[in-house]
């Protein structure tokens, strides 16, 4: 896969919102001082741990997982995805981002959800037909 530009990944981190990642995802976010904040969607959540930097464009969970970052991990972590990955996610985003309240119902035309490999293995495959077919990838 080719590398992504740099700045690429800076034009997506400045222009897509978190904070629209996060209410497409059916979260409420309320104001706290220049914050927002809500449940966080990675794990059970009571109380809004979930916090929102909206001038940074970053967020944060204070709570069980304490993960957090920018809206590629956000899309990384929610849809369980790789880097290259929830960057090509996202470039498809923001148009949808502008017009549409849940990007997740209604995805940009060409928005393809489908993850990149395929499981290459069978349910019926016994042991030795996987371990060949693994040999034969890394000879390759």
């Amino acid at each position: 896969m080719a590398r992504i530009p740099l700045e690429e990944i800076e034009r997506i981190k400045r222009e897509i919102p978190v904070q629209r990642l996060a209410e497409a995802r059916g979260i409420k976010l309320s104001g706290h001082g220049k914050d927002l904040i809500g449940l966080c969607p990675f794990h059970p959540d009571k109380n809004p741990s979930l916090v929102i930097t909206p001038e940074k464009n970053l967020w944060n969970c204070l709570g069980a997982c304490g993960v957090g970052g920018s809206v590629i991990d956000w899309v990384m972590k929610a849809e369980a995805v790789s880097f290259p990955h929830a960057v090509q996610i996202l470039r498809e985003m923001p148009e949808a981002l502008t017009r549409s309240k849940n990007i997740y119902e209604n995805p940009p035309p060409g928005h393809r959800s489908e993850r990149f490999l395929s499981d290459p293995f069978h349910a019926e495959m016994n042991g030795r037909e996987i371990l060949n077919q693994v040999v034969t990838f890394y000879q390759g």
